[in-house]
């Protein structure tokens, strides 16, 4: 029996990002040692901060942590005591005054990501901001701008691009494997997972709600594997059915409960996109549901095979026989969060943006603004593209 596809191409496809892992992890000792050290600057002192961009920070060698800066001053503190930073700021500008920094991680709220990224990078350092871009489309537009204006690396921290089998999914795509993809599903659900965080549930800072959160991973997902094709037009609908009941709010989420007047964004959000090449896409996208389970998943559909994310599986025809080809094995993903620092760190050193440059994150944010534009409009929209 012969494959038009090797089933076991997804061993070697792991065993080379595993290999890549050891590189990077070898590589940041004596070889980044010897080179010119980077001087490295937070804007956001908070959670995400905190919890993954700082202590992947430390473990690089040549880099030094040398300053934060959060407009609650206490988080700062907290963060420069905790991480043996040497100093702390509560003003961003000041802070890139005075440190000469060679990059910096913005690590703000959605909607306050547009001003300290450009002050970053007019400032002279690369950027690596939290997804989504911004908060909205025009912001992100003006990041775009100003790292073109400055000739600086602006790249949105979208770690997923990480995951093993993401890339083994691109791969198939990119070989042909799947013929003329046609249709994909993206999902990013929780079946309850509602962060109640002004930073999450009031629009003035966040931006939106799950469809910015955690439903622009679905799309960057679905635009990196099938090589970012064109939209044409888009169409969506949202709902705050669930987080404004009472009885939900009551309920709680992650970090306690909220008001449900201080609710002011969508909890769930389904969109629909028309591609120029014919392509269509639909995203599914929420905080809390009243559905079987959390979804993470990229579901594709092509003229010669499908395949999707979660559980990692090849759909073909064999001798007349529909097949599923899977890995017998379990795939180990690396620490994504770790290898997206590591990588920005590695972008800053070559000049070149290594991942999610902010072209992609920019047509990412794109699509999120088509749909949140259809869904103010209840009507199907054009999808703003040639940037």
């Amino acid at each position: 029996m012969s494959f038009s596809v090797d089933p076991f191409k997804i061993f070697s496809i792991c065993k080379g990002r595993k290999d890549m892992r050891k590189s990077n992890k070898n590589s940041n000792s004596a070889s980044l040692a010897m080179e010119k050290k980077v001087r490295v600057g937070i804007i956001g002192s908070g959670g995400i901060a905190c919890a993954t961009h700082i202590p992947n920070y430390k473990k690089i060698d040549g880099v030094e942590l040398v300053a934060c800066a959060d407009i609650d001053l206490s988080a700062a503190k907290r963060a420069s005591k905790e991480f043996n930073i040497p100093r702390f700021y509560r003003e961003y500008e000041e802070m890139l005054k005075k440190e000469n920094l060679d990059a910096v991680s913005v690590c703000t709220p959605n909607a306050f990501h547009k001003d300290p990224a450009i002050a970053a990078m007019k400032a002279g350092a690369h950027v690596l901001t939290e997804k989504p871009m911004a908060g909205k489309l025009s912001d992100a537009k003006r990041m775009y701008e100003a790292s073109k204006k400055y000739g600086k690396i602006l790249i949105v921290g979208f770690q997923t691009r990480f995951r093993i089998d993401l890339n083994a999914l691109r791969q198939l795509v990119n070989e042909g494997e799947l013929g003329d993809v046609y249709y994909t599903r993206a999902l990013s659900l929780r079946r309850w997972g509602v962060p109640v965080r002004p930073t999450f549930i009031d629009k003035k800072v966040s931006g939106g709600g799950p469809l910015l959160d955690i439903g622009c991973y679905a799309v960057d997902m679905a635009m990196y594997v099938l090589g970012f094709p064109a939209p044409r037009k888009a169409y969506a609908v949202t709902y705050d059915k669930i987080c404004k009941d009472p009885a939900m709010a009551k309920k709680g989420g992650w970090g306690g409960q909220w008001r449900v007047e201080d609710f002011t964004v969508e909890d769930n959000a389904f969109g629909f996109v028309k591609f120029r090449n014919g392509m269509t896409m639909l995203l599914e996208t929420n905080w809390a549901s009243f559905s079987p389970s959390d979804a993470f998943n990229l579901i594709l559909l092509g003229t010669k095979g499908g395949a999707q994310l979660e559980p990692f599986e090849l759909y073909k025809d064999v001798l007349e026989k529909r097949v599923v080809i899977k890995p017998h094995d379990e795939i180990h993903q690396p620490d994504i969060y770790e290898q997206r620092i590591f990588k920005f760190v590695e972008s800053v050193r070559k000049g070149k943006p290594l991942f999610s440059p902010a072209i992609e994150g920019l047509k990412v944010q794109a699509i999120l603004d088509a749909m949140y534009r259809s869904a103010a409009q209840k009507k199907e929209v054009e999808v703003e593209w040639d940037f």
